[in-house]
């Protein structure tokens, strides 16, 4: 079983927590969706966040933390609420920060350029936004302070700066429980939902958490993430994505072309989850899974390569299909030579470059 602690300060872990509590779910299962039965719902994971343009927001930036690019703010989840005008921006960190810190950076970028999401979403009617940090529980009240230090500072420059607020995780001997050191500093119905502590996902006897993951991945993390738990991640998801694969061939009747796309594979291994990640890291998610299809098929069938996203390949007989399905049954997730990590782990190659529809 994982350490806890090292549970709680892992941003997949958080995630999950997170997303779990804005499922709609059945009474009787052993996750509680407190965000979901508060009204809030999933908009967006690491969607963009325009910076402010005016004068007075860029002179603040430049003085206060020397920021002066103007390149979005991507935070880990964006929330919605069904009547409550302000939507949060969760932002997660494995640990609390100083507001002398090098997160200020980052974080006073985002209190800045929360306070209206409207320039960041197309429209012209004021949108506002709350900025929440969630780390482990033991480092959010500092946390709390720290972005409270950060918004007077923006306020002090004349900034009009986002309200904002932390949420703690604790793991307790019921489960995955959500708090915050002061309830009044998130948005109503947020702090009303996290008000007695609520538990989000019930231990069952000495069970392990990690399976309930809905994204065991994030790109871009392995640096800030446990070696394991990296690993881990990467070989329940190649595990995900052979099981639809294994799916997708067994449906098909011979003879026939099977096309088999990357995003369709990364949604049904997310439980829908991968639609809601920005443009970028959902590419990235896609192209990886077509490199399992094809590191995992190429022994047994001829496959074509329509973009970096899909592949192809010919089922000509009942024969045939027997050996693919075969060979998708015996491969192992732990195989460094097709799963995930190493291919997340390698530099792209030139039909990778040529082919990005970003090029």
């Amino acid at each position: 079983m994982t350490d806890e602690s090292a549970l709680l300060s892992d941003q997949v872990f958080q995630l999950n927590t997170f997303l779990w509590a804005l499922e709609e779910l059945p009474e009787n299962s052993d996750a509680r969706p407190v965000l979901r039965e508060a009204g809030y719902y999933l908009v967006a994971i690491e969607r963009n966040v325009l910076v402010p343009t005016d004068e007075t927001t860029l002179a603040a930036l430049a003085t206060l933390a020397e920021i002066t690019d103007r390149s979005p703010c991507r935070p880990d989840l964006w929330l919605r609420h069904a009547t409550d005008a302000f939507e949060p921006l969760i932002e997660l960190k494995a640990h609390g920060f100083s507001p002398e810190s090098s997160n200020r950076r980052q974080a006073l970028k985002l209190i800045a350029s929360v306070s209206d999401l409207a320039p960041s979403l197309g429209e012209t009617d004021v949108r506002p936004g709350h900025v929440i940090y969630a780390t482990g529980v033991d480092d959010a009240n500092d946390m709390a302070s720290t972005l409270s230090t950060l918004a007077a500072e923006l306020d002090s420059e004349g900034v009009n700066p986002a309200p904002t607020g932390a949420i703690g995780l604790a793991i307790e001997d019921k489960g995955v429980v959500l708090s915050s050191p002061d309830t009044t500093d998130l948005p109503g119905p947020l702090g009303n939902a996290l008000a007695n502590r609520p538990t989000v996902l019930h231990r069952d006897g000495e069970n392990d958490l990690q399976p309930l993951y809905f994204i065991p991945w994030i790109p871009g993390i392995k640096d800030s993430q446990d070696a394991e738990l990296h690993s881990a991640g990467l070989r329940e998801l190649t595990a995900r994505v052979l099981t639809n694969l294994l799916a997708a061939v067994g449906q098909a009747l011979p003879p026939t072309t099977v096309v088999l796309r990357g995003d369709t594979l990364l949604r049904d291994a997310t439980f829908g989850i991968s639609d809601r990640w920005r443009d970028k890291d959902r590419r990235t998610f896609s192209d990886s899974v077509v490199k399992v299809v094809e590191r995992t098929l190429k022994s047994v069938v001829d496959l074509n390569r329509p973009s970096t996203d899909s592949r192809e390949f010919d089922l000509p007989d009942l024969e045939t299909k027997d050996a693919v399905i075969d060979r998708i049954e015996n491969a192992d997730p732990a195989d460094p030579s097709t799963n995930l990590q190493a291919i997340t782990e390698e530099p792209p190659s030139l039909f990778d470059e040529f082919t990005d529809g970003s090029k």
